[in-house]
């Protein structure tokens, strides 16, 4: 009779460690997997802003480059699309522009909004930046 307690007692032991071991690998690909799209949106916000920053820089130098020109010498690994916007709906400064930015990598979107003035040289002068 004590034996088949014992056994009993081992055979529940295993369960439960059984269920232990299989909660804690379910949990670790759960975790991978968040872990992997934040990975993902990291990198969309990055090139968003990336992209962002070489505009102001390439046309502080040269005003004459296009954002297409830009954007096919950008080395990215996500799909961006550019919007350009001047109508005073969407923006509250006077004699501003916007530019936003969508980078879309492996079912993720990082988006880089820069709201800009030109300055009386020419350059710009951003004036909002936000990266989300």
């Amino acid at each position: 009779m004590k034996k088949a307690f014992v056994s009993i007692y081992v055979l529940l032991i295993l369960l439960i460690f059984g269920l232990t071991i299989s909660f804690i690998s379910g949990e670790n690909e759960t975790n991978f997997d968040s872990v992997q799209s934040l990975y993902n949106k990291r990198i969309a916000m990055y090139e968003a802003e990336s992209f962002l920053n070489i505009f102001v820089k390439e046309k502080n130098i040269n005003k004459s480059t296009s954002l297409k020109e830009i954007l096919a010498n950008f080395d990215h690994r996500s799909e961006i699309t550019i919007e350009k916007a001047d109508d005073k709906g969407k923006i509250k400064e006077k004699d501003a522009k916007l530019i936003f930015i969508k980078a879309s990598y492996k079912n993720t979107v990082g988006n880089a909004i820069l709201t800009y003035r030109l300055g009386d040289d020419g350059k710009i002068s951003p004036i909002y930046k936000k990266v989300y």
